[in-house]
């Protein structure tokens, strides 16, 4: 329904105006209105469902091996430097870089 059909249906209600017939087009275009949203409202939170999904199973492969990564960075724009501490369990190795040297 266009919303100006919608006000000149609106516009007969208020003149007490309005036929039952009417009256049903507009109940009609509220529920298929609603309808659409749901399902739209619906496919997102489907969507959202299989990401969350795939976050559990991605953080439960690094709990069941074992394989924690830590990262940290400090940065300074007055002083323009820049750290980077980097570890990773998997790998063993735990790397420094400050202003784009690295030491591992």
């Amino acid at each position: 329904m266009t919303q100006s059909r919608l006000n000149d249906l609106l516009d007969k209600a208020s003149k007490d105006t309005i036929t039952i017939s009417e009256v049903a087009e507009i109940c009609g275009a509220a529920l298929q209105s609603n309808s659409k949203h749901a399902k739209d409202i619906k496919d997102i939170l489907t969507k959202l469902n299989n990401r969350l999904d795939t976050i559990e199973q991605k953080i439960n492969y690094l709990y069941e091996n074992n394989s924690p990564v830590f990262a940290a960075v400090l940065e300074d724009e007055k002083e323009d430097w820049k750290v980077l501490l980097f570890y990773s369990a998997v790998s063993a190795k735990l790397n420094l870089t400050l202003n784009g040297w690295s030491v591992s």
